[in-house]
């Protein structure tokens, strides 16, 4: 089974462009799955990487690009793209888009109306990852926990016995209601979708 899903990747080039910790995270499973990488945006990371090379966004050679993976934040509506790796700015536009390959994926986490018709524009895949219910449910554990550490960074009472609001009872705001209640908060849930009313009238 390993040897099948490794081969999956092997000899696929997929180009990484920017975002934070959660990349280096999909670098290393991308690398382990033996893809070519071409990571943008990471000049200062440290980690040593098999498979995968470090470039600026002018390097990239476009036309071997099987996929293209942006960050949870997507991209901005005049291209740039975040990065905690580098100094560097990066901006994505149509002219690198216009090389690739007929079938290269674009991946973000998240897009808006300038990168949904720049990949429309050249007939592209785009794939929004936080729009995938498994995604972002399990993205709304570390959300979760964050949430609990501000509380508790940002007030003066602890969590058992306060009194929480969440509003709506989303992907998110189900995590998060479960989450502080099971710390002994008080919570209510706001919402308007009359299926999220019936949920929350079941937890209770």
């Amino acid at each position: 089974m390993k040897g099948e899903q490794k081969s999956m990747l092997t000899n696929k080039h997929i180009v990484l462009l920017g975002g934070d910790a959660r990349q280096i995270e999909i670098i290393r499973k991308l690398s382990g799955l033996d893809a070519q990488l071409t990571l943008v945006g990471f000049d200062q990371l440290n980690d040593g990487f098999i498979g995968a090379t470090k470039e600026t966004i002018d390097q990239v050679n476009w036309e071997k690009a099987d996929a293209i993976i942006l960050p949870v934040s997507g991209m901005s509506v005049d291209g740039h793209i975040d990065t905690i790796f580098s100094n560097e700015s990066i901006q994505f536009d149509e002219s690198f888009l216009r090389e690739t390959p007929q079938h290269c994926v674009v991946y973000t986490g998240i897009s808006n109306e300038q990168l949904d018709k720049l990949v429309e524009n050249f007939d592209r895949t785009l794939v929004k990852l936080m729009e995938r219910d498994d995604v972002a449910i399990y993205n709304s554990i570390p959300t979760a926990e964050g949430t609990v550490m501000m509380a508790i960074q940002h007030t003066d009472i602890t969590i058992h016995s306060a009194k929480v609001a969440v509003l709506g009872l989303g992907r998110i705001g189900m995590t998060l209601a479960r989450t502080f209640a099971a710390l002994g908060a008080n919570v209510k849930v706001g919402a308007n979708d009359p299926a999220q009313i019936a949920r929350i009238t079941e937890m209770v």
